[in-house]
C-alpha cells in the first residue's frame, strides 16, 4: 500500500469515528503504520486533527445521508447563481428552500448523534447550521463540506482559518491575473450584488435570533401553562380537602349537640331519682 493510499484510508476511518475516540484511534493508526515500516504516513497520520462536534456533524451527514447534502449543495449552486443575476423572486424563493433544508439537516444531525450518544449543545447545532449555510454560499466550502473530512466548522462569508481536506494537502490558490477594469454597469451589478448578500446574511442572522427568541418564548409558555395547570389542581383539591374539612366540622358540631342534650337530660334525671329516693327515706323514717 503507498503512503498515501495509507494515509487517505486511515483518514477516511478516522473521520467516521467519534470526537472523544478520535486520538486514540489515530494513535493506534500511527503506531501500526510505524510498525509497518512506512514512517511517512505514520507522520501524516499522526498530524491529522481530532474534529469538533460540528464538524463530526457534517461529516456524518455527508458520510451517511449523501441523498440529503446534496440537494443543499445543488441549491447552493442554484442561490449563487440567482444571486448573481439578481433575480429578486427566484432568489426569495430558493432563500425559503435553504431554510428548510438546513433544519431540516441539522434535526438529522441531531438524530444520528443521539443514536450514537454523543451530545450536541445549542452552539453545536448552530455551529452546524453555520457550517451547512456557509456550503451553500460558497463553492469551496461546498467541496470541504462534500469531502467529509472536516476538522472545524465553516463560517459564511469566509473562511477565516479555513479547515482543509483532512489526509490530503491543502489546495493552492491559482495566481490570477490582475482584473480589467470593470465598465460602470457591471461595477454597479456588483456593487447591487455585495449590498444584496451582506442584507441576506442580516435578514438570516435576524431570523436565526427571531427564531431562537420564538423558541425561548414557547418554551417559557409552556412551563407557565403548566404550572398554572399544577396550580389549578392543587387549588380544586384543597377546595375540596376544605369543603369536607366543613362538613365533617359541621357534622361533629351537630354531635356535640346531641351529647350535650343526652347529658342534661341523664342529668335532670339523676336529680330527680336521688330527690325521689330522699323523700322515701324520710318517709321510712316517720313510720
Amino acid at each position: 500500500m503507498t503512503g498515501d493510499r495509507a494515509v487517505d484510508e486511515a483518514a477516511e476511518a478516522l473521520y467516521a469515528v467519534l470526537p472523544r475516540d478520535f486520538v486514540a484511534a489515530r494513535d493506534a493508526r500511527v503506531k501500526e503504520l510505524r510498525a509497518a515500516g512506512d514512517a511517512e504516513a505514520a507522520r501524516a497520520v499522526a498530524a491529522l486533527r481530532r474534529p469538533t462536534v460540528v464538524a463530526w456533524l457534517a461529516n456524518q451527514l455527508v458520510r451517511r445521508h449523501a441523498d440529503q447534502v446534496g440537494p443543499l449543495l445543488d441549491l447552493g449552486a442554484a442561490l449563487r447563481e440567482a444571486t448573481a443575476t439578481l433575480s429578486g423572486p427566484q432568489l426569495r424563493e430558493l432563500s425559503r428552500q435553504r431554510h428548510q433544508v438546513v433544519a431540516a439537516l441539522v434535526g438529522q444531525a441531531r438524530r444520528l448523534a443521539a443514536a450514537e450518544g454523543q451530545p450536541v449543545t445549542e452552539d453545536a447545532a448552530r455551529g452546524l447550521e453555520q457550517t451547512l449555510t456557509a456550503a451553500l454560499a460558497d463553492e469551496g466550502a461546498a467541496d470541504l463540506l462534500r469531502a467529509g473530512r472536516l476538522t472545524d466548522a465553516l463560517v459564511p462569508g469566509g473562511f477565516g482559518a479555513a479547515p482543509t481536506s483532512a489526509g490530503r494537502r491543502p489546495v493552492r490558490a491559482a495566481r490570477t491575473k490582475p482584473a480589467a477594469p470593470q465598465d460602470p454597469a457591471a461595477a454597479e451589478r456588483a456593487a447591487r450584488r455585495a449590498a444584496l448578500e451582506t442584507d441576506l446574511a442580516a435578514a438570516w442572522a435576524a431570523a436565526r435570533a427571531a427564531a431562537d427568541a420564538r423558541s425561548a418564548a414557547e418554551d417559557s409558555a409552556g412551563a407557565a401553562e403548566a404550572a398554572a395547570r399544577d396550580t389549578a389542581r392543587t387549588a380544586q383539591r384543597l377546595r375540596a380537602e376544605l369543603a369536607a374539612a366543613e362538613e365533617a366540622a359541621a357534622t361533629a358540631e351537630q354531635e356535640r349537640s346531641a351529647a350535650v342534650a343526652t347529658r342534661d337530660g341523664a342529668r335532670e334525671e339523676a336529680e330527680q331519682a336521688t330527690r325521689r329516693v330522699t323523700e322515701l327515706q324520710r318517709a321510712l323514717d316517720d313510720a
